[in-house]
């Protein structure tokens, strides 16, 4: 079940980031190996009401993942024609799984969460960036149908945007 995440939620979420952090180390990448995103971070998620939580069927967390439609003014570096989708978008940010569960399903599970929200706001654009050494990241993308747009640059370092109009993609 995939619902809103609540500050007792924090420590579980806590240990899924951790699991992430160590699954990027592992792939040699320097992305969130500095403390981000921190416990403070993941709290203004949850008090601006955009964390989310996957549980399983013991009500553990083992997914989390940000979803707004606010925009992100880092993609604002990249020219207008550089994206496929103009309008409204949604956009995912924090997308961790819980090291148990990495390869079943759940990042998945969370990206179709956010394309179902952004279906019944009527908004048709989805943008994601990701670490270019990402691989998982990317073939999900790929899977997806995600076209590739650009370099973005946030002060943690370059990462590559990409983004889809979701009324075109057949699985999310």
């Amino acid at each position: 079940m995939i619902r809103k995440a609540k500050y007792e939620d924090v420590d579980a979420i806590m240990e899924v980031v951790a699991d992430a952090q160590l699954s990027l180390r592992e792939l040699s990448i320097d992305q969130w190996q500095d403390g981000y995103p921190s416990r403070e971070v993941i709290l203004s998620d949850i008090e601006s009401g955009v964390g989310n939580v996957l549980t399983d069927t013991n009500n553990q967390v083992v997914g989390y993942v940000v979803v707004v439609f606010t925009g992100e003014e880092t993609y604002a570096q990249l020219p207008a024609e550089a994206w496929h989708t103009l309008e409204e978008y949604v956009v995912v940010h924090r997308l961790c799984v819980a090291r148990k569960c990495c390869r079943g399903g759940v990042a998945t599970e969370l990206m179709k969460f956010a394309a179902d929200m952004a279906r019944r706001r009527g908004v048709r654009g989805f943008r994601i960036d990701t670490h270019r050494g990402n691989v998982r990241m990317l073939a999900m993308l790929e899977k997806f149908g995600f076209e590739y747009c650009g370099v973005i640059y946030y002060p943690s370092g370059e990462r590559l945007a990409y983004d889809l109009d979701i009324t075109n993609s057949k699985l999310l």
